[in-house]
Formats: C-alpha cells, sequence, structure tokens
C-alpha cells in the first residue's frame, strides 16, 4: 500500500470518527523519542476537538505512556484509541489515559504488569511479577515441606542470590505502575466509575499470570472500559491501514 492510499484510508477514518488521526505502529520498544516528533506533529494539527489514537504497540517505557496521554490532551477535549490488533502492556496504558478505546475482533489489550531487564541477562526482559513470584514459591516450600531443615539447605543459597537493592527497586517499578494506572484511570478511562479504579488496577498490574494475555474487547467492556465495537466500514478502515502499515514495516525489513 502506497503513502497516498494510506493517507486516504486516514482521511477516511477522520470522516467516520470526526476527528483528527495519528497513527503509531511499531514493532520497537515505546519510549521517550516518540515525544518531539509527537509535539511537532500535534502543532502542526493545532488544538482540536477529538484525536484519535490509531494504535499498534508492544510496550515499552514505564513513564512514556503517562507522558504521551498529557501531551496529547492539551490538544483536544476528547482523547480516543484504536486498536486494530495489539496494544499491550505500556501500550495498555495509554488506552487508560483515553476517554475511550475503539477495538474489532482481533484487537488486543493486556496486562500492565511492568517488565525489567533481567539483572545478569541484560538482553532479557523479564516481569517484576516474576521475583515475587518466586519470593511466594520458596516461602511456601519452606513451610509445607516434611523437613524444613533440607527444604531451608536447599533455599537459602536461592534466597542468597537475590540483590536487595534490585528488590527493592523492582518493588518500586510495581508501585509506579500502580500509581500510573490509577491516576489515568480515574481521570479518564473510569472517571464516570470511579470505585472500580483500584479494582481494575489491581486486575491489570497482578490480576493475570501471563504478561502476553489477550484483553480482548468484550473482557475489556467487563472491567468497565468505554469500549466502541469496531464494525462494517468502520472496521475494514481500521483493518486496512493496519495491514497498510504492517506491509511498510515489512518492506523496510527487506
Amino acid at each position: 500500500m502506497k503513502a497516498e492510499e494510506r493517507g486516504c484510508f486516514i482521511e477516511r477514518l477522520e470522516q467516520l470518527r470526526d476527528s483528527k488521526v495519528l497513527v503509531y505502529f511499531s514493532f520497537t520498544p515505546l519510549d521517550d523519542s516518540i515525544l518531539v516528533p509527537l509535539y511537532k506533529q500535534l502543532k502542526e494539527i493545532g488544538h482540536t476537538r477529538k484525536i484519535d489514537l490509531l494504535l499498534h504497540s508492544y510496550g515499552g517505557a514505564l513513564d512514556t505512556p503517562y507522558k504521551v496521554v498529557r501531551l496529547i490532551r492539551e490538544f483536544c477535549e476528547e482523547f480516543a484509541v484504536i486498536v486494530p490488533f495489539a496494544a499491550k502492556s505500556a501500550a495498555s496504558m495509554l488506552v487508560l489515559g483515553a476517554d475511550e478505546v475503539v477495538m474489532g475482533p482481533l484487537s488486543e489489550l493486556g496486562p500492565i504488569d511492568p517488565l525489567t531487564k533481567h539483572p545478569i541477562y541484560k538482553d532479557i526482559l523479564v516481569p517484576v511479577q516474576a521475583v515475587w513470584h518466586c519470593l511466594d514459591y520458596l516461602q511456601r516450600s519452606m513451610i509445607n515441606s516434611s523437613d524444613p531443615e533440607i527444604t531451608s539447605l536447599i533455599v537459602t543459597p536461592l534466597l542468597n542470590k537475590l540483590d536487595p537493592w534490585l528488590i527493592g527497586d523492582y518493588e518500586k517499578t510495581i508501585k509506579a505502575t500502580r500509581q500510573y494506572a490509577e491516576m489515568l484511570l480515574s481521570r479518564y478511562m473510569l472517571k464516570d466509575d470511579p470505585e472500580r479504579v483500584q479494582t481494575v488496577t489491581q486486575a491489570l498490574t497482578e490480576g493475570y499470570f501471563s504478561h502476553g494475555y489477550p484483553i480482548g474487547l468484550y473482557e475489556a467492556r467487563e472491567l468497565g472500559f468505554k469500549v466502541t465495537e469496531a464494525q462494517g466500514e468502520l472496521w475494514e478502515v481500521v483493518w486496512e491501514l493496519y495491514l497498510g502499515y504492517e506491509e511498510l514495516f515489512k518492506e523496510k525489513e527487506e
């Protein structure tokens, strides 16, 4: 799909949604490098009533989603996120800062439990929750053991490998994730349903054992999100845009 075709689909999406459409489509981690080009684009658009962000991302830096939401909202009265396929992890955090999320049959959000670099294998990202599940497992092993002394001999060397500084840093990361989620939900996505904020925050940060768990349209509604189901021409346009950008990225790789 050529750039002109993508432009035509974006124009049609703006007509269908009565909005200005921004696109963030990436297979690399979301980070602060998005902020300057985003600001330039917003300056070109100027203040407008409604902005839709067409979003495809598997997540990234913890602090970036809050910055993106704050920046976009400086330029609009209403903000919605359109998810053709995947908005996972930190990208799901962006959805918490929207007034509405537009989803179709293949759309997925995900848990927002944070990932962090492995302390030894720097290229590997591990869920921070894995540390707490490890500690919980070791504790249960000692409590339920028929021979606590032998279990202690096995478990103690493992515990000694856990750096207290790292554990403290992981705890701080989890608390920061909860703080951002609560702020965004209470101000935006769940502003009309504040009693759900704590429950939804806990569900998104602790309630799913798989970081890749797919939260689809109907489950997002059950969480209390304001979900618009993309159907008919709206979904066709959204999906064609997804395919167009996916094709663009494949061409760049080649």
